[in-house]
């Protein structure tokens, strides 16, 4: 039986601030912030908390450098079918969630 992993808190303001640094940036500026997050990742293997959002960090840079590795533009959240994605799936748990109260 597998057990969906439920994002931290922590996690989700990892996603945020590297979308926020991400924003504007070209596919070369991406990969190099993450390969920059992936060794920040690796050297902070055995300080638990700290260690969980380095990898979160890590986990979308490296997200986002996929998803300009097939075009030239540059990363716009507004535009990342992922983040759009997130942010529908929100705001119908809200919604759902003011329907049962």
């Amino acid at each position: 039986m597998s057990t969906e992993h439920e994002p931290s808190g922590q996690e989700h303001a990892a996603w945020e601030r590297v979308r926020d640094a991400a924003t504007g940036m070209n596919h070369h500026q991406a990969k190099a912030a993450f390969e920059e997050a992936e060794r920040a990742a690796e050297d902070g293997t055995a300080d638990g908390g700290s260690s969980l959002v380095r990898r979160a960090e890590r986990d979308e840079w490296e997200r986002i450098t996929g998803t300009l590795s097939d075009h030239a533009g540059s990363y716009d959240p507004a535009t990342d079918p992922f983040v759009q994605g997130q942010l529908t799936a929100r705001a119908n748990r809200a919604r759902a969630s003011a329907r049962r109260r």
